[in-house]
């Protein structure tokens, strides 16, 4: 169930610290949804995976598993936290 929200973020108002390697908490599942653009959701777990986010495509995200965003150009999404 989602139990919360961030507001949405452009590519000019996005904390710098999805865009480098962080997590969401132990028992926490992240989606990241896309409403305009594309993103580049990339693993931070060694083995080199990404995937281009649209809105037809978002991203489940597991809990505790590094990762990062990046824009490839204009982009609006936000992130929903689930448990």
């Amino acid at each position: 169930m989602e139990y919360q929200r961030t507001p949405e973020f452009t590519d000019d108002d996005t904390p710098a610290g999805l865009l480098h390697e962080h997590r969401t908490k132990a028992g926490v599942w992240g989606r990241i949804v896309l409403l305009e653009g594309n993103l580049r959701y990339c693993l931070e777990d060694g083995s080199a995976r990404a995937w281009i986010l649209s809105p037809a495509r978002p991203a489940w995200i597991p809990p505790d598993l590094p990762h990062r965003v990046e824009f490839l150009g204009p982009a609006r999404f936000y992130v929903s936290f689930w448990r």
